[in-house]
């Protein structure tokens, strides 16, 4: 939940960026929580097209969901089906590190690609086709450019999960079955055994998402119809599996399809520099060292962004990472074990093979706790 000053911070930020209106928009969402479009011209008293502009705004740019859902009109008619529009505060808050994301692309991959990226950032969501005109439109008079060269620099982004596919626009919640509906009267002993059961705005994030396979997946229109999954084999299959994407996104062909930046992607790298810097401080260069090895190995495995612990590791794995860096080459396989000893950690020796896992525990402080976990 947004804390009283979360929101006034969330606000500041919409106002700076886009105006008062759209900030007395989305203060009215983040104080009074989902809302259907008449329920914020009411509350906020602005003339309906201004608010539907206003949301325009914030959808835009990656702030607020659309979700539709059947809502129950009274007794003796039938439901009808509203839209409702939730306010994303995360995602508000990641404008303020906009700077650090742009920093870690730059570092991580190229110019071209930061260049791609802030263009997404600025605008919130493009078409790969808006992506190339706006390269164009930021090139030297006479200067032509490649096209290969640009498409190449976007794959890097979404192999790098630094880009991904936005989420569907408005989704349908299906009313939940009984057998989804959580019986009302649990034992003590029972409901530590069920899960919480998921909020109306969780439902609908999920609704939105993508598929992993297709939330990555580009298709190069080159003539020889080469797809860019790694997961999708040639020939008719990849064709089936562009159309079925085009009906889920809603667009017509792979050219509308809207393209934005991976906010959870950029904060777990953020987490992650954090997490070395805590150990590099604490203990030394080397267990720095060992603990980005670990970390970059297990980034792709990572399925949400407070991983508490990351897959077992074998021995070789952390030592080929930890030889990847400069200073690593320097550093010995017993001098990696007096690293991971160091860290607090114990091998779990199953047969001939030893292997680790990293945990990383994110308290509400600032300062990040870390320890390791056979």
């Amino acid at each position: 939940m947004a804390t009283q000053y979360g929101v006034q911070l969330a606000v500041h930020l919409i106002s700076s960026h886009f105006g008062n209106l759209v900030a007395k928009v989305c203060d009215c969402l983040l104080r009074k929580g989902t809302l259907t479009l008449a329920s914020v011209i009411r509350f906020t008293e602005l003339p309906p097209q201004q608010v539907k502009s206003c949301i325009l705004v914030l959808i835009q740019h990656n702030c607020v969901q659309a979700f539709a859902m059947q809502q129950e009109v009274g007794f003796g008619e039938a439901p009808r089906v509203v839209t409702q529009y939730m306010a994303l505060f995360h995602n508000i808050l990641h404008r303020m590190r906009f700077a650090k994301f742009l920093a870690i692309v730059s570092e991580e991959l190229d110019k071209e690609c930061e260049e791609i990226l802030e263009g997404l950032l600025q605008h919130g969501r493009l078409t790969l086709e808006q992506i190339s005109d706006r390269a164009k439109s930021n090139q030297s008079e006479g200067e032509p450019v490649v096209q290969d060269a640009l498409r190449e620099s976007f794959l890097k982004l979404v192999r790098a999960h630094f880009v991904e596919r936005c989420p569907a626009s408005e989704p349908f919640l299906a009313p939940p079955s009984e057998e989804e509906t959580p019986a009302r009267k649990r034992g003590a002993k029972s409901a530590k055994l069920v899960e919480e059961p998921q909020t109306i705005e969780q439902h609908a994030i999920a609704a939105a998402a993508p598929m992993d396979a297709k939330r990555f997946s580009v298709i190069i229109n080159t003539g020889t119809d080469v797809d860019d999954s790694p997961n999708v084999t040639p020939g008719e299959k990849r064709k089936q599996d562009a159309l079925e994407l085009d009906k889920e996104t809603g667009a017509s062909c792979e050219k509308d399809v809207l393209w934005r930046a991976n906010f959870e992607e950029f904060v777990r790298c953020l987490r992650h520099k954090a997490c070395i810097a805590n150990v590099k401080t604490r203990l030394d260069d080397g267990a720095a060292i060992v603990l980005s090895a670990m970390l970059e190995a297990t980034r792709s495995e990572e399925k949400k962004v407070k991983t508490e612990n990351s897959v077992p590791l074998l021995m070789d794995t952390i030592f080929e990472g930890v030889m990847k860096s400069e200073a690593g080459r320097s550093m010995t396989l017993e001098r990696v074990r007096g690293s991971l000893i160091q860290l607090g950690c114990a091998p779990c020796v199953r047969g001939a093979a030893e292997s680790y896992s990293v945990g990383i525990i994110l308290p509400s402080s600032i300062s990040f706790i870390l320890f390791i976990s056979a």
